[in-house]
């Protein structure tokens, strides 16, 4: 597409901005929880989604995506919780895993 002003353009002088596809975000220790407001939701991001709380982002394990759809409010608060229990899984080739499951809160506004 040609511009506007007579003047010839460089294609060279054009230059690819570094973009950073590898946010580091809110990362919980066991027991920590974080109350902010839902800032972004990217579900094509990753296998889960990805969701932003105060600019910082979440990446979502299924259960965490299951509990943000059935609440999922933009610019609604959200505590963001990683549990101070641990929990334990044996995966297919027979080594136990353990983690610290996570979750999200919502205001009780009463629903169900």
């Amino acid at each position: 597409m040609a511009s506007d002003n007579d003047t010839p353009v460089d294609p060279d002088a054009f230059v690819e901005p570094s973009v950073d596809d590898s946010p580091t975000g809110l990362d919980l220790d066991p027991g920590e929880e974080y109350i902010g407001t839902i800032t972004d939701y990217r579900p094509w991001a990753g296998d889960n989604g990805l969701v932003e709380i105060d600019g910082e982002p979440v990446w979502l394990n299924r259960t965490l995506q299951k509990q943000l759809i059935a609440a999922l409010v933009q610019n609604s608060p959200v505590m963001y919780c990683k549990s101070d229990e641990e929990e334990s899984f044996e995966d297919e080739d027979g080594e136990e895993t353990a983690y610290h499951p996570r979750s999200f809160r919502f205001p009780d506004n009463g629903g169900d």
